[in-house]
């Protein structure tokens, strides 16, 4: 083994790293570990860097500076200093021990292509700080431990990789600690460069194993490009989910952000949210009037997905044994690999795999509808499991907290199952629909609960021959009318009596603000909803035409206070029309021209006219925007059809300046 051609050639790497070379290029060559210095023996000349990069290539030796050595043939080679190198280079082309270390480390170097200004490449080592830096991401991103940088496995990696050697974790831990504060300080650069407001969410998790709870607060806005922006800005640990604790690390966390203009903050349906949303609001509005919209009135926003699960849950709890002795036959089959390969053999149509039947999160409804859904599909194969499988019914034997575990399934479990699911599919295609995670959601919002409310409306009204699915329901639309009831007043909802909610109407104003519906969708829900003649048709759409007014002018104001409104415009028209009247020199004055008859121009007439006319027939931004035709897509408005909404709008921001604004905020709720 030590005889091997791959040990001489280590042993002579390594002897040659100690001799000392130089280059001006980063060129890894055997011994290439130091740059070559030319010195005499005896150490009485000053070091001088050589400047050929044909010294990569070659070491001179130590007992005769005027010879040097190839360090890969091993020959030896006149070099006087006065002669130059030419000899030298004509021999490393022709080396054909250097043309095989060449091709043998072709791709063993840790290099990246460079392209300079004038579009050359050329190959450079990856530095130290770009590898510790991809170090230090990989360890928070794959959320390893810190010791992990001082591991014989990451050691060796970056030995056969030919990286540089790993730091140890003390400093890989300085390193990360300098990186948060750095893209912490980026982050609020970005926020201070923002002109929009934030919309926040927020929620609070409690670790399992400690018990201890952590309280999240993410960021939304749309940035000047018209992207969708998410900052986490604070995961802070709290003592309790009481309200003033909420609303405190709230408040802490906006000031330690420097953030003091808010739009919206959406929260699940804790009580405790409740109230930390009127203690926040009361602390914040402390910033002046501009730090809430409209004085905080539709601050609080519902989670909408929050509320679908506690709908769902609702109408599951009606049928819980039924979904019960389903899911425990499945949790049979996937428990062991001879059980699985027990119910394949009675599954008729293809493979079976662990894939194939999912088991449900309980915590989670729609993974509940997934197992549903493909259970029902190996009906026939549980059945048979039943009729067949001895310990299949034994495992239903056993007891469970002190019960019989409930199943197997029945017929009656298994139509039941069937009907929910059809049933169950409306809330799914609408949790998939609002979580999103890299698209705006809150101008579908309101399709969403119109398109649920309809039709779980129309099964509790309906008699027919599936009592059951009625009965769940009805028991939906109990839930429904309490969390999304436009007609709830805010006296009314806070009410001890009461244990309805204030649906906040943004939601709707939100579904305007999509240039394909704009106010045309919104009435079609209400009269969906209430029918066209009802009173609460016309409740609801003059409300909501009313916050649509009252957001402009308040933004209105905003946009002109900050110097971006027309009064500039305004100021120029009014200086050019001056001009006009003093270069003209005439009398413009009303004045009587003989009989009592007053002199009358046909021009002023007009300008009378316009004048009078003139506020009816100018409309503002709103009114344009609402009159104007929708936006009509090749592909309709149908579940799926994807239109960018924010590209509209950045095109449409010269056009719409305060509008724009406006849109920005309420899309990133």
């Amino acid at each position: 083994m030590d005889s091997s051609p791959t040990h001489e050639q280590d042993e002579v790497n390594h002897q040659l790293m100690d001799e000392e070379i130089s280059s001006d290029e980063d060129v890894q060559t055997p011994g290439s570990g130091k740059r070559n210095e030319r010195e005499e023996d005896d150490g009485s000349r000053s070091k001088k860097k050589t400047r050929s990069d044909v010294w990569n290539h070659y070491s001179r030796l130590p007992t005769n500076y005027n010879r040097c050595k190839c360090r890969y043939c091993k020959k030896e080679f006149s070099c006087p200093t006065k002669s130059g190198t030419s000899n030298l280079r004509k021999h490393k082309s022709g080396c054909r021990a250097y043309m095989a270390w060449k091709a043998a480390n072709k791709f063993r170097d840790q290099s990246q292509i460079n392209v300079d200004e004038e579009g050359n490449m050329s190959l450079s080592k990856v530095s130290e700080k770009v590898f510790r830096e991809a170090t230090n991401e990989m360890i928070v991103l794959g959320e390893l431990p810190l010791s992990f940088v001082e591991s014989l496995a990451w050691k060796n990696f970056c030995k056969k990789a030919q990286m540089d050697p790993p730091v140890c974790r003390k400093t890989c831990t300085k390193e990360i600690a300098a990186m948060y504060m750095a893209r912490k300080a980026e982050m609020k650069k970005v926020i201070g460069q923002n002109k929009q407001r934030l919309s926040l969410t927020t929620d609070i998790w409690t670790a399992p194993y400690t018990a201890i709870s952590y309280m999240v607060i993410t960021a939304h806005f749309i940035d000047s490009s018209w992207k969708l922006r998410k900052m986490i800005i604070g995961f802070k640990n709290v003592d309790d989910h009481k309200g003033s604790t909420i609303a405190r690390v709230l408040v802490d966390c906006l000031a330690e952000w420097d953030i003091k203009r808010v739009f919206c903050i959406t929260v699940d349906n804790a009580t405790a949210n409740t109230s930390a949303m009127k203690k926040f609001k009361e602390e914040f509005m402390k910033h002046g009037e501009d730090a809430l919209v409209l004085k905080g009135e539709f601050l609080h926003v519902r989670c909408a997905t929050h509320i679908l699960n506690l709908i769902v849950k609702e109408g599951l709890s009606e049928v819980d044994d039924s979904l019960t002795a389903i899911r425990n036959g499945v949790q049979y089959v996937r428990s062991s690999t001879n059980r699985l390969k027990s119910f394949e053999f009675r599954v008729d149509s293809g493979k079976m795999t662990r894939g194939s039947l999912p088991l449900d999160v309980k915590t989670r409804w729609n993974s509940t509808y997934l197992m549903l859904d493909q259970a029902i599909k190996f009906r026939a194969a549980f059945e048979k499991m039943e009729a067949e499988d001895k310990p299949y019914n034994d495992y239903f034997m056993e007891l469970e907290n002190g019960k019989k575990r409930i199943g197997p399934a029945t017929t009656t479990d298994w139509e039941e199952a069937e009907r929910l699911v059809h049933f169950l599919v409306i809330f799914y295609n609408s949790t998939l629909m609002l979580s999103a995670t890299k698209g705006i959601t809150s101008h579908k919002i309101y399709n969403e609960i119109v398109t649920i409310t309809r039709n779980v409306s129309k099964i509790s009204s309906t008699p027919g021959p599936d009592e059951t699915l009625r009965v769940n329901a009805l028991t939906m639309m109990g839930k429904i009318r309490k969390y999304w009831n436009p007609f709830i007043e805010e006296s009314e909802s806070e009410s001890s009596k009461s244990k309805s909610c204030k649906m906040n109407k943004l939601l709707i104003v939100a579904t305007v603000f999509d240039p394909r519906k704009k106010m045309n969708f919104a009435n079609l829900c209400f009269e969906k909803l209430y029918g066209k003649e009802s009173i609460e048709y016309t409740l609801l759409s003059d409300s909501i035409m009313e916050i649509m007014k009252r957001l402009f002018e308040e933004y209105t104001l905003g946009y002109n206070t900050s110097g971006g409104g027309s009064g500039g415009s305004q100021s120029q028209g009014g200086s050019s029309s001056q001009t006009q009247t003093q270069d003209s020199g005439a009398v413009f004055q009303s004045q009587v021209i003989g009989s009592g008859i007053g002199y009358e121009r046909m021009d002023n007439l007009y300008e009378e006219l316009v004048q009078e006319t003139g506020t009816e027939d100018s409309s503002n931004e709103l009114e344009v925007y609402l009159r104007e035709k929708v936006e009509v897509t090749k592909g309709g408005i149908g579940l799926g059809t994807e239109f960018d909404v924010l590209s509209w709008w950045r095109r449409n921001s010269v056009k719409f300046p305060i509008l724009s604004q406006i849109a920005a905020d309420i899309l990133a709720v």
